[in-house]
């Protein structure tokens, strides 16, 4: 797929999750946001459209570094929407930042290999530290890697785009 392609979707994605923030902030429930669940799933959902890894193409095998030219992209991009989200819900909520592998190599350390429970909780790690940098309130922020436990649906499990950051609301630990 193209990055022109790959733009073009995430911008309908982006209204697509303008338009579920709207649903859920709404005093009226009609049969189709009953349909959806609760406001957390609604915003969740919405979540579900947003995404990091460098270049949208998903990390290097192993690779777990935030490009610094990126910084920019988490500003621009993540930093305003995954905002909007979170206030939705309100207090008692984080954002939680969740770094994914794909299923090449041990999950968890075997010797020298770290596993990818490591390479997935320093690609969220990463992000984190780049959405505080951003100017996101570090005690609305968690992270966690979950290794390739979450892989892409319809993508096989060692896709490199498996490798990637994805966002969700959770309640406050």
């Amino acid at each position: 797929m193209s990055k022109q392609m790959k733009t073009v979707l995430k911008l309908a994605s982006m209204s697509l999750f303008v338009v579920s923030l709207a649903a859920c902030g709404s005093s009226q429930t009609t049969s189709t946001t009953r349909d959806l669940g609760s406001p957390l799933d609604i915003v969740n959902k919405g979540l579900a459209q947003y995404g990091y890894s460098p270049d949208q193409d998903g990390y290097g095998y192993k690779e777990v570094a935030f490009p610094l030219k990126d910084q920019k992209y988490i500003e621009d991009k993540l930093k305003q929407p995954l905002e909007e989200a979170l206030n939705k819900v309100g207090d008692g909520y984080v954002l939680q930042v969740t770094g994914h592998t794909c299923s090449i190599g041990p999950r968890d350390q075997v010797g020298y290999r770290k596993g990818n429970v490591w390479y997935s909780t320093q690609r969220a790690k990463g992000v984190y530290d780049a959405l505080i940098k951003a100017g996101f309130p570090k005690d609305k922020l968690t992270y966690k890697g979950v290794a390739n436990d979450e892989p892409l649906v319809g993508a096989d499990s060692d896709d490199p785009e498996n490798r990637r950051v994805t966002f969700k609301i959770v309640p406050q630990q």
